[in-house]
């Protein structure tokens, strides 16, 4: 389970089809992060680059992967580096713009869900194959 495509068959996939079937599910939702998320280390495996250079590329190439590894981050560690808005810098914390509300107990996953299955579409095509049951 090396390569990048081999990690996205049976890890991602799954744990994406999984979520797909539990869309109200913020346990469902916070495992498909994490696995979308870690498929960076098999494509720096891969290409021989650190997973952080990689992390950066990925982030800045596609919206989508950005805000998983930020829920990824905000689930594991309850914020993000990138939630983190000094006083002095107006913002809109963006677990609340991701569906997280002002206790960080609740959140809403309706639109979450069409990020987390876009983001799966990126590392596909980073990988150049595809979800077999997403158009």
């Amino acid at each position: 389970m090396k390569t990048l495509a081999r990690y996205l068959e049976i890890i991602v996939d799954p744990t994406f089809d999984d979520f797909h079937s539990n869309r109200g599910s913020v346990l469902h939702a916070y495992l498909a992060c994490v696995a979308i998320f870690h498929a960076v280390d098999r494509a720096a495996e891969e290409s021989g680059r650190r997973p952080a250079v990689v992390r950066q590329v990925w982030c800045k190439e596609a919206l989508e992967f950005k805000l998983v590894d930020i829920l990824a981050h905000h689930f594991k560690h309850v914020q993000s580096s990138d939630e983190k808005i000094p006083a002095s810098r107006p913002g809109l914390p963006i677990g609340l713009a991701l569906g997280f509300d002002e206790s960080g107990e609740a959140m809403d996953l309706r639109n979450l869900y069409y990020v987390i299955r876009d983001a799966v579409r990126f590392v596909h095509r980073k990988a150049g194959t595809f979800h077999p049951r997403l158009p």
